[in-house]
């Protein structure tokens, strides 16, 4: 890893990943580890991650915070699921042709996540979400990747990540209905 991180040409990128690879890899690979149950496996993954976080190092502003901490264990985590699921021989089905969400459904979502900014509040209802939908809606709307980002990012298709966004938004929909949030009312 050292050696990868001294062909990175920017100093101050390479500065910066190197800050971010000795913060956090202790817990990154205690949760490649707890996974995956394979030391090597694990520093693969670890590896792999670091490379991803790589192509999207402009977006970290600060290293040592909850925000950077959070991205990086989802992109681990998925990545290990990865090659679990790689390992037992699951294939991941894809759908061929995605309900989308009317225009307005999407905005107004759009807006709750705005408004509310990822306040505690919003953090509760990302709980009660199946893991991949609340990691999907995180890096989509609070990382503000592309979906073709987070596609790289978990190794899937772009037309698989928009599924999982859906159907994270129709989850996220009947929550708040079910909690008494009116998502609907526009600012």
């Amino acid at each position: 890893m050292i050696a990868f991180l001294m062909t990175i040409e920017n100093e101050k990128t390479r500065n910066k990943l190197e800050e971010i690879y000795v913060t956090y890899y202790k817990e990154i690979y205690v949760t490649a580890y707890s996974i995956l149950k394979d030391h090597h496996d694990a520093q693969d993954v670890i590896q792999d991650a670091i490379l991803r976080i790589l192509k999207n190092i402009h977006k970290i502003s600060e290293v040592k915070c909850k925000k950077t901490r959070s991205y990086l264990v989802i992109i681990v985590r998925n990545l290990c699921y990865n090659v679990y699921n790689k390992r037992k021989g699951i294939v991941m089905l894809e759908y061929d042709e995605v309900k989308r969400l009317s225009n307005q459904d999407e905005i107004l979502i759009e807006e709750e996540f705005l408004q509310i900014e990822f306040s505690e509040k919003i953090a509760k209802y990302l709980e009660q979400l199946h893991q991949p939908y609340a990691d999907v809606l995180t890096l989509r709307y609070y990382y503000e990747l592309e979906i073709s980002e987070i596609a790289r990012n978990f190794n899937i298709t772009e037309n698989n990540v928009s599924v999982r966004i859906y159907r994270a938004l129709e989850a996220l929909k009947k929550i708040l209905v079910e909690e008494g949030v009116d998502y609907e009312q526009s600012v």
